[in-house]
């Protein structure tokens, strides 16, 4: 009998020294799955911790890489989630609560969030100056700014890292957005011009029309013997005279066919078009740049 107690007794002592883990080494593990690009790995390990760990510390830290986890596989929501509560609960105490900041901003941008990101990512250079991530802050501000059609405010921030940070991570990809800029905004002002053009001639040719219309009617009146002001009739034919030079101008941009304008729209709508597919193809590779640099940023951390 005494034997058997013994046996439940060891049997019971090795269970419960298995069921023990090294929640350090175990949360080293989790990082290291991280860092490997096992991320779907890594967050259930973290959050095994979180859920299992009777260490403070480390489920203190697992809550960061969660967010930062969350943030690699596209669900912007979980790691805003994450990042908030270890930022509000655990505040300064936490290992990387400046880190959370930074990637809280981030994420906000990702989220297309981008007042939210901008007030965050403002605040971290003012308030972290020196830190590592503070050239990566003001190109993440320049993508805000981009992502709201503000380009001014966009070349403000991306020249910054340029002039000011030219060997950092984000230099090339500031670089590049720095020239497409240039180009969205020639494009604009070119649809513009195209725009104006257009309306300015057809605006042109109808006012055209009907003062020549009314010519006609004068000239018949005349023919007709009833009086007419001569004033009325030279105010008429100045008038056609500076709207046949405007529209002679107009037409050294833009064909015509016959009397009246005709125009090409079919081929400015392909010339536009090839250009909006050039910027498109340029912005998927920014994008693509803007994946491959964001992986190297996290294996920096």
């Amino acid at each position: 009998m005494k034997k058997i107690i013994l046996i439940c007794l060891l049997l019971q002592s090795i269970f419960v020294f298995a069921d023990i883990k090294n929640w350090t080494a175990e949360e080293s593990k989790a990082r290291n799955l991280f860092n490997q690009g096992r991320v779907e790995d890594a967050i259930i390990l973290f959050r095994e911790i979180i859920l299992s760990s009777d260490n403070e510390n480390v489920r203190m830290e697992s809550y960061y890489w969660l967010g930062l986890a969350f943030i690699n596989t596209g669900k912007y929501k979980l790691a805003e989630n994450n990042l908030e509560y270890y930022l509000r609960i655990y505040g300064k105490k936490g290992a990387h609560y400046v880190d959370a900041l930074y990637q809280r901003g981030v994420n906000f941008f990702l989220s297309e969030k981008y007042l939210e990101s901008i007030d965050i990512l403002d605040s971290f250079i003012k308030s972290y100056p020196g830190n590592r991530m503070i050239s990566n802050s003001y190109y993440w501000l320049g993508e805000c700014f981009y992502a709201l059609g503000r380009f001014d405010d966009a070349i403000l921030y991306f020249t910054v890292v340029t002039e000011k940070f030219p060997g950092t991570i984000k230099y090339e990809a500031s670089v590049f957005k720095l020239r497409l800029i240039e180009h969205k905004k020639t494009e604009l002002v070119l649809q513009n011009i195209i725009k104006w053009s257009n309306e300015q001639y057809l605006s042109s040719v109808n006012q055209f029309k009907i003062n020549e219309l009314s010519l006609l009617q004068a000239l018949e009146s005349l023919r007709s013997g009833k009086n007419i002001d001569p004033e009325i009739e030279r105010k008429l034919r100045s008038e056609n005279e500076e709207l046949r030079k405007k529209i002679v101008e107009l037409e050294k941009g833009l064909p015509v066919t016959g009397n009246y304008f005709v125009s090409d729209t079919s081929e400015r709508a392909k010339e536009l078009e090839l250009k909006a597919q050039l910027l498109d193809r340029k912005e998927q590779a920014l994008k693509l740049l803007e994946e491959q640099l964001r992986k190297r940023e996290s294996g920096n951390e």
